[in-house]
């Protein structure tokens, strides 16, 4: 477990890799949480929508310490995958804000 923390381009790419499985976690668990109106599969939602933050968060400070030509490669991909998070939780407030109103 120390080992994989003193790499810091194994580090970001594992982060990577954990954004892809909660991003496909959160797509497929979408459609039940409708269909079947649950909250399991929304809290679901809820729950890898937090950790998608703090893995993405995580693999961006490691990518900071990266030397070499993929520091700027995953530094693109964990800051275009935290817009898209902060994108869609703004999205969902909005929605929500003019539904009550």
């Amino acid at each position: 477990m120390g080992n994989l923390f003193k790499h810091a381009s194994n580090v970001s790419q594992n982060a990577f890799i954990a954004t892809l499985i909660l991003y496909i976690i959160i797509v497929a668990s979408f459609v039940p949480s409708i269909v079947f109106a649950g909250n399991v599969f929304a809290t679901l939602i809820k729950i890898a929508a937090a950790l998608l933050i703090l893995v993405t968060i995580l693999g961006m400070i490691y990518s900071l310490f990266i030397k070499g030509g993929q520091k700027f490669l995953f530094l693109l991909l964990h800051a275009v995958s935290l817009f898209i998070v902060l994108f869609s939780i703004s999205a969902f407030m909005l929605a929500k804000s003019a539904e009550l109103t």
